[in-house]
């Protein structure tokens, strides 16, 4: 009955144009060479199976002792290459990226929807991609996601798969997601879970819309798929003057936010005991915003939901305390009043931070000053160091006092030196004529930055 059901909503898409895979590197000594691979090379098929992107290269070479490659070249050319794997041996190919699907949803609360003017264009694009979310822990919202691609999750093992599922009630998702027809999104990660998929589940919460009695039946419902799903972030809704439904947005004040964690905590205890875990895990921002001490380290667990800003502060916290306790003049041998500089955060890690700097300067005789950034690219009301650009740095040269800055790891992108405004660390220190670095994820890493 239920795979009935499942088909009537999720019918097979239509089969896949072959695009292939193009390979941009071959490896010396490697199968690739051994095969003639050549970078420019397009890879259409291993052993007669179409493929659309690495990930399809490596599931379908993977357990192979034999694999036939149909291969078209720069030239146009196609030919067909027969290859034997012998234990060990690796193909040493690297290939481009795919284009990541784009989200065709139009939720109220995008953050994409309020982009300041002079972004990065990277910005503005929308990502809907079960790979990413398998490769990287991206978000996915599965609304318009076929059966193809669910079928492709269990064959290929795409796990773990992140949902962002915000509500089950299927007409206030639709109205959350700006989509024209509901989905059942608990229909979709039930066929994972039976499948053997793990999966975690993200709710951004938008207080009148799908709080109260909608989120704690959303919570019920994905409580069912448990222990594939096996944690759910609950997260609060950012927005600024420059959203294109801020007129349907309600902020999330301290009040709400101890509301809330009044109503989720016994949930939380009686999920320890049913699940041995926690389940549902609240935002660090929640607790910053309601002035309420966070929860234990024994919390979080292994941390499934961090890169969430779920038990960040906390891993901070329980890192900079065990680094405290620990000798500090004897680990960066220091001569007093030697190191003099500033560290800068988002308002709301501000108080938290401060208070260690505090420590630091208490028990190394260091001169290190903290400063709270105002954020000017996205407005104000924006208080998490994350979203601070460069601009709001330079903004707040006349704070900044010593002969080096240290700036939030998490506003810079991955390639760790730009921010989000596209000025890199190099800028900043043109503009302010001293040494900035990032400091990295905790107080031990900051330290040592200061020090370099």
């Amino acid at each position: 009955m239920y795979t009935e059901l499942f088909e009537t909503l999720y019918p097979i898409n239509s089969p896949t144009k072959e695009r292939g895979v193009v390979v941009t590197a071959v490896d010396p000594l490697t199968l690739g060479e051994r095969a003639a691979i050549s970078p420019g090379d397009r890879i259409l098929k291993v052993n007669d199976h179409p493929i659309r992107d690495f990930i399809d290269f490596q599931f379908y070479t993977g357990s192979e002792d034999r694999v036939s490659l149909a291969i078209v070249d720069n030239a146009g050319e196609t030919r067909e290459v027969q290859v034997e794997i012998s234990e060990g041996e690796v193909w040493g190919l690297d290939f481009k990226y795919f284009s990541p699907r784009q989200c065709a949803n139009d939720c109220i609360f995008c953050f994409c929807n309020q982009n300041p003017q002079g972004a990065r264009e990277s910005l503005f694009f929308k990502d809907e991609d079960i790979r990413l979310s398998f490769l990287h822990g991206n978000y996915t919202t599965m609304s318009s996601i076929s059966r193809m691609e669910l079928e492709r999750i269990v064959e290929q093992r795409l796990s773990p798969q992140y949902v962002s599922v915000h509500a089950t009630d299927p007409q206030v998702r639709q109205y959350l997601l700006g989509r024209k027809r509901p989905d059942d999104v608990i229909a979709k990660m039930r066929f994972l879970a039976e499948h053997g998929i793990d999966l975690h589940a993200q709710i951004v919460l938008c207080p009148t819309i799908n709080d109260g009695e909608v989120l704690f039946k959303t919570i019920a419902d994905l409580a069912e798929l448990h222990p594939h799903l096996s944690s759910v972030a609950i997260v609060p809704v950012v927005f600024t003057s420059l959203h294109n439904y801020r007129d349907r947005m309600t902020p999330v004040t301290p009040e709400f936010s101890r509301s809330l964690i009044e109503s989720i905590t016994p949930l939380q205890r009686n999920f320890r005991r049913r699940f041995q875990q926690t389940f549902v895990f609240l935002a660090d921002e929640f607790y910053l915003r309601a002035g309420i001490p966070l929860p234990a380290r024994g919390h979080y667990g292994r941390y499934p939901q961090i890169e969430d800003g779920v038990g960040m502060v906390r891993r901070f916290v329980s890192a900079a305390r065990s680094v405290l306790r620990g000798n500090l003049a004897k680990r960066f041998d220091l001569k007093p009043g030697s190191l003099r500089g500033t560290v800068a955060t988002g308002e709301l890690f501000f108080p938290i931070l401060s208070e260690f700097i505090e420590q630091v300067n208490s028990q190394l005789k260091t001169r290190l000053k903290t400063i709270a950034l105002k954020n000017r690219f996205f407005g104000e009301e924006i208080t998490v160091a994350g979203l601070v650009a460069g601009g709001d740095v330079v903004a707040a040269r006349k704070q900044i006092e010593g002969e080096f800055l240290i700036v939030p790891e998490q506003a810079c992108l991955k390639s760790g030196n730009t921010f989000l405004d596209d000025m890199t660390l190099s800028d900043l220190e043109s503009q302010l004529s001293l040494r900035v670095r990032h400091g990295g994820g905790s107080l031990l890493s900051m330290l040592t930055a200061c020090s370099e």
